[in-house]
């Protein structure tokens, strides 16, 4: 049978023949292997792929090769990534959320995926300055997270002059930040006459609800707005007004006003130290009480705003004073003003934020029970809560603090509104003010002064 031999011998060559190539493309692939992986540095056996670049690059000399490329092809190939891609270090993700009805911290924090433990955390840091709650529609919040998804830093922005953050320190916890941004002031003048009723009247002008109780609060003692007022009586104000880049911020200021009541003419004028004066320089601003209780409680923790954490030593300043009251205690509104917040939080308790004439405000923590509605008005002395236990406390107390234009002081030290002059070392500053005020409201037309 020569044809089976002859076949025979031709799948034996054939088997040979396949042998021979998959040994060939085996060395081959083995050849691409080791010029395509480059080994670590911390172990020559560990071995890691090249960044897309260092690959774009291999292949054109692979390609294209020249002898002029040899070391630069060289040292691609002992480049090490993972240098490259430490030095690309991606930013932390951050997310930007505007608040929407129905919100709450715990909600946010939940869709996320942020933990309970960095939510307390943060309404921990939140105790001694309530600007996290309540939300508002369209407030704006910002989240910045690390490489594993934890909170590093939580920013509010209250307006277009100011944010706050949160930001988590080594030890874990968060320490309270503030950003603000200059803001530019402008005076203007403002004419009007009464036509039906006052408030009616300031209204008109652009006069907020509390612009309006400041007028009432400083004249009410020499002008009697329901009987004395007559229809074309009339009155001019200074008012200050913050921009930046020409958007409005904050709150309409008064700093000067004049009535013209049956011929008889009653102005008022604000001083650097927040009060309302005469044209004499005697106190038009009603009196602040120093203490929230009938009685004066000891004491239990002072005003501090350097206090540092015992633990991590990071600022955690106490804002007010701690007053050893027992649950059920009277507490008093020190000063005429409108409530503007009643609220719970869950390390500060039941509170409750009053904003008085001028530019002061307190805050009455941990009460056991609240007697007052948000807007409404309060007298100085009225009682306007019970004092409690809630939230974090290690007993029944009172945390009272007095705020001046915004910022915390000691309540117990603070110079408040009492029925006094201007001090005579600053007559000349005041009487310049007094002079400039009065020529604007004399003219006719409105004027504005930087």
């Amino acid at each position: 049978m020569p044809f089976l031999k002859r076949l025979s011998r031709w799948v034996l060559d054939d088997q040979r023949a396949w042998l021979a190539i998959i040994v060939a493309v085996f060395l081959l692939f083995l050849w691409v292997y080791r010029a395509l992986v480059s080994p670590s540095e911390t172990n020559p056996k560990d071995y890691v792929l090249p960044t897309s670049s260092t690959s774009t690059s291999i292949q054109k000399h692979l390609i294209e090769p020249s002898d002029s490329d040899d070391v630069e092809f060289e040292s691609l190939l002992t480049t090490d990534p993972i240098e490259e891609v430490e030095q690309a270090s991606v930013a932390p993700p951050s997310i930007d959320y505007v608040i929407k009805p129905g919100d709450t911290l715990a909600k946010i924090f939940s869709r996320f995926g942020l933990s309970r433990e960095s939510m307390y955390s943060v309404l921990e840091a939140d105790q001694e300055y309530l600007v996290l709650e309540p939300l508002l529609p369209n407030n704006r919040f910002t989240f910045k997270l690390d490489s594993d998804g934890q909170l590093q830093t939580l920013t509010r922005r209250i307006d277009i002059s100011k944010s706050v953050s949160y930001v988590r320190h080594g030890s874990g916890g968060f320490t309270y930040q503030e950003d603000i941004k200059p803001i530019r002031y402008t005076q203007t003048s403002i004419h009007s006459k009464i036509t039906g009723n006052f408030y009616l009247s300031a209204k008109k002008v652009g006069l907020s609800d509390n612009n309006i109780l400041i007028i009432h609060d400083v004249l009410k003692g020499r002008v009697n707005f329901r009987k004395d007022l007559r229809a074309n009586d009339e009155f001019d104000l200074i008012v200050k007004n913050g921009s930046i880049d020409g958007v409005s911020v904050g709150d309409t200021q008064i700093e000067a006003l004049q009535f013209k009541v049956q011929g008889k003419i009653y102005r008022a004028f604000l001083h650097s130290d927040g009060r309302f004066y005469d044209q004499d320089g005697n106190s038009l601003t009603p009196a602040l009480l120093r203490w929230p209780t009938a009685k004066h409680y000891r004491i239990s923790s002072p005003f501090n705003a350097n206090r540092l954490h015992p633990i991590t030593g990071h600022p955690a300043p106490h804002n007010g004073v701690d007053l050893a009251t027992p649950v059920g205690t009277k507490i008093l509104a020190t000063g005429d003003g409108v409530v503007t917040r009643v609220a719970t939080h869950k390390y500060a308790g039941k509170y409750i934020v009053i904003d008085y004439t001028g530019p002061y405000g307190s805050r009455f923590l941990h009460l056991n029970k609240i007697l007052v509605k948000k807007g409404q008005k309060v007298k100085r002395g009225q009682v306007i809560a019970l004092s409690g236990n809630t939230g974090r406390t290690t007993g029944a107390h009172l945390h009272y603090e007095l705020h001046v234009r915004g910022r915390p002081v000691n309540p117990m030290t603070a110079k408040i509104p009492t029925a006094k002059s201007v001090p005579a070392d600053q007559r000349d500053e005041y009487n310049r003010n007094v002079v400039q005020w009065i020529e604007m409201m004399a003219k006719d037309e409105p004027t504005v002064t930087d």
